[in-house]
Formats: structure tokens, C-alpha cells, sequence
């Protein structure tokens, strides 16, 4: 039974890093709603027996200003600031990270060898624009680099045929090659690669969702455990599961795309087939508590490695000198599948174990006390090469009905939380002044934050 609950200027769908942002740029009239019982998407963390645990290893870096003063403001304590410490497992050896700029650590000659000569030959690059992923990597790279881990890395990672996949977001996110000097900006606005000596940062106090539960004390309103089921774009209406009725003038959806678009009410054929023709992957996060301290400074661990389970293993323990201290820490190991690549979950755990066992971080199976794990079917949008099409005639269908998109999934980009609320903000500020008749020009939401 639905029963009508208010009207109110702007809906913001989805408390994760996008929503809060896009509600906090707003202020005035503004509701918020979320269908889980804390904010944070993603984002959340998981406490048990002692151990926080995040979904993925998760730490705080940006290159925009406006938003490290932001977080740095609205978070109780500030950040923990710390140098990434990363490494990459290859060839059965602890390298730093990333691998193509510290090959020359494996101790296997060969392989140093076929790194270095794949090096020499792309030195002066390529006539021809990479087609995909795959072309760009080995353009890049080599053929030495390329076979010995960033093929079967981001095969692994991605979990599926990386042809399919395009190379506008590379810049940001995939570091360059030994000898290409590089450093992760912190003022420019524009994201570069993480680097080995990369500062990144983490709540003093508790897990990564504290720097998002922040943000909910500055917002005009903010309802949880409301799921949105049904969208009426004609009576400007959402509904959420337990039957709320919401009116609004504008919305701002934060859900992924193909969810958006079943829960609005006649929604054409052609802009569903748009949505459910984007590619994404699927992340399992397994949770594992050791009932002891672990004497480690590694705070993550990259394989390409098939016989491993995770291509990201997250020692959240080493995230801030408040987890460090606990008696307990928490080890988070991410394994990405999809249709094309599904994942036997029971085999993760045990053999996570016997791996970190192997490495000397754990000393015996019997360290982890506990075992859980975090489903998150929608983890990272895939840039496939009709991916820019599909998503540009969704959102102009969207706009035109005064319903937007915010985040990770609501734009379909590989975009990190620090740029999920710089791109909110720039959302809500430029809906502000869009529908201005109810919304307050509120300091906290205004154009400096």
C-alpha cells in the first residue's frame, strides 16, 4: 500500500559517495534516500569480533584540493596519512609496485631479461593508435611486460576478453613503464596512476565509511533503509519498497543504470536495451579476521597469478595507526568474475589462507578465527567501445524528463570516491542554480566547498 509521505523539491537516489556529495552541494529542499540502513555504498565497512573491515582495500587520495579540504573539514579527527606500501606478487616473489616499474627485482634473469628487451623495442612508440586494451598494453609496455603480468592482471582483474575493452581511461589509472618518471598530483585535478611512494590516506578512527558518514549530519534530510522501486517520471513520484511516496521536481539517481532504468515507469524498449547492453564486473569480497596482530607493513598485494583467488589482496589492518593497534586485524582479498569468468567461492578462503601462509604474513591457517564475505554485483564499469554511445542516449532521455545521474554506475565510469564527490558537488551546485526556487544558497553546500 503506498501511502504519500512528502514533496519535495529534489530526490537524490543513493547515499554513497555521489549522493552525499550531490545532496550536500544542494542543500535547501533536498531529500535523500538510501535503501541500506547506513550511507556509504561501496564505501561501507564491516565490523566483526574486532576487525573493520572495508568492501576492497579502499585508502583516501585525490588530486582535487577542494576535496581533501572538504574531507579534512567534515571528518572528526581528519585523515591518517601514511606512504602506500603495495607490492606485487610475481613469479613467487614480493616485487614493490607497480610491476613494470620494479621488474628488475624477480630474481629470474629471463624474465628481467624479456621485460627489459620488450622495453627497448616500443622506446620509440608506436604510428598506430592501440585499438583496445590488450593493443595498448603491449604498445606500452612490451611484449616481456605485457605477458609476464599486465596481460594476465588485468585479465584476471577485468574477467573477460580485454579486446572488448577501449583506452580513454588509461592516463589515470595505468602507471607507466620503468625509466618514465611519474608523480601522483595532488593540485592539478586531473587523476594520475598510483605510484610506490603514493600518500594516501584513511579515517584516524574506524573504517573508510567514517569519511561518508560525515557527511550526513550537513544534509536537509536523509531517510535509510528506503529502497526505491517504482519511478513515475509523468506524476514526478518515487516510491520505495515498504510503499513511501516521494514527490519531486527534479531527480538525481546514483543506482546503476540498468536498475534505474526498470524501476522508471515506461521506460522505452530501446533506452532499456541501451542499459542492458553496459558491461560491468562483479566483485567477491572475502572477509578474513585474524585473531592476532600481523607483524607486516604491506598494506596491499597485486597477482596475476591464476592459482591465487584475489588479483587485490588488502591488509585493512595497516590502513591508520588506530587499526594497527587493535588486537585483531582484518585482511580483505577481492575477486572479480562475470559471466565470462565465473568464480568457485568456497575454493577463495582456504586458498587465500595457504597463500598468505606462504608468504610468511600469516604463520599458520589457524591465525584466521573468522571468514565472511561481501557480494557486490555491480563493482567496476567496463569501458567497452560502445559504452560512450549507450551512455550519452540514456542520460539525454534521463535529463529531459528532469532526472540526472550521479557516480560510479550512474554514469558508468572508473571513477574513485574522491571523484564520485568532486563530480557531485559539481552536479548539485549546477542544479542549484537550475530549480532555484526552493533551494537555500547554505554555506556548506556553496561553490567554495
Amino acid at each position: 500500500m503506498t501511502r504519500h509521505v512528502r514533496d519535495t523539491q529534489g530526490v537524490v537516489v543513493g547515499g554513497g559517495p555521489s549522493g552525499l556529495a550531490v545532496a550536500y552541494a544542494l542543500q535547501g529542499d533536498t531529500l535523500l534516500l538510501e535503501k541500506e540502513a547506513t550511507v556509504g555504498g561501496l564505501c561501507r565497512s564491516i565490523r566483526h569480533d574486532g576487525g573493520v573491515f572495508d568492501i576492497g582495500g579502499h585508502s583516501f587520495h585525490t588530486p582535487h584540493p577542494e576535496v581533501h579540504a572538504l574531507v579534512e573539514d567534515l571528518l572528526e579527527g581528519g585523515l591518517y596519512e601514511q606512504t602506500r606500501d603495495a607490492r606485487v606478487y610475481s613469479h613467487e616473489t614480493l616485487i614493490p609496485y607497480p610491476f613494470q616499474k620494479n621488474f628488475d627485482r624477480l630474481p629470474d634473469p629471463d624474465v628481467v631479461r624479456a621485460c627489459q628487451e620488450g622495453l627497448r623495442e616500443v622506446a620509440g612508440g608506436s604510428e598506430r593508435e592501440p585499438e583496445n586494451f590488450e593493443e595498448f598494453i603491449v604498445q606500452k609496455f612490451g611484449r616481456g611486460i605485457a605477458e609476464h603480468f599486465m596481460l594476465p592482471y588485468n585479465r584476471k582483474l577485468w574477467a573477460r576478453d580485454i579486446k572488448k575493452i577501449s583506452c580513454e581511461w588509461t592516463s589515470e589509472r595505468v602507471a607507466g613503464p620503468k625509466g618514465e618518471k611519474e608523480a601522483f598530483d595532488t593540485k592539478g585535478g586531473t587523476r594520475k596512476p598510483l605510484q610506490s611512494d603514493t600518500m594516501v590516506g584513511y579515517p584516524r578512527e574506524g573504517g573508510y565509511e567514517e569519511i561518508y558518514r560525515s557527511f550526513v549530519r550537513h544534509l536537509p534530510a536523509v531517510e535509510l533503509e528506503a529502497e526505491v522501486a517504482a519511478i513515475d517520471p509523468v506524476s514526478r513520484t518515487a516510491v520505495t519498497r515498504d510503499g513511501r511516496e516521494y514527490g519531486w521536481e527534479f531527480l538525481v539517481s546514483t543506482m546503476p543504470l540498468p536498475v534505474l532504468v526498470r524501476v522508471i515507469e515506461g521506460t522505452p524498449d530501446r533506452i532499456v536495451e541501451l542499459a542492458e547492453g553496459l558491461e560491468y564486473m562483479s566483485l567477491r569480497v572475502e572477509l578474513l579476521l585474524a585473531g592476532r596482530r600481523l607483524d607486516t607493513p604491506i598494506q596491499r598485494i597485486y597477482s596475476a597469478d591464476p592459482d591465487i583467488p584475489p588479483h587485490k589482496t588488502a591488509m585493512n589492518h595497516n590502513s591508520s595507526e588506530s587499526l594497527r593497534n587493535r588486537p585483531r586485524h582484518a585482511i580483505m582479498a577481492e575477486v572479480s568474475h562475470s559471466a565470462q569468468k565465473p568464480v568457485e567461492v568456497d575454493a577463495i578462503a582456504p586458498r587465500t589462507i595457504e597463500w598468505l601462509c606462504d608468504l610468511g604474513i600469516l604463520e599458520s591457517p589457524d591465525d584466521i578465527i573468522w571468514t565472511g564475505h561481501v557480494d557486490a554485483k555491480y563493482a567496476y564499469p567496463v569501458y567497452t567501445h560502445e559504452r560512450p554511445g549507450q551512455v550519452a542516449e540514456i542520460k539525454a532521455w534521463l535529463a529531459e524528463r528532469d532526472m540526472y545521474t550521479a557516480g560510479r554506475f550512474g554514469e558508468w565510469e572508473y571513477i574513485n570516491s574522491d571523484k564520485c564527490v568532486h563530480k557531485g558537488l559539481a552536479l548539485g551546485r549546477e542544479l542549484r542554480e537550475r530549480y532555484p526556487d526552493r533551494m537555500e544558497s547554505a554555506g556548506v553546500g556553496g561553490s567554495g566547498a
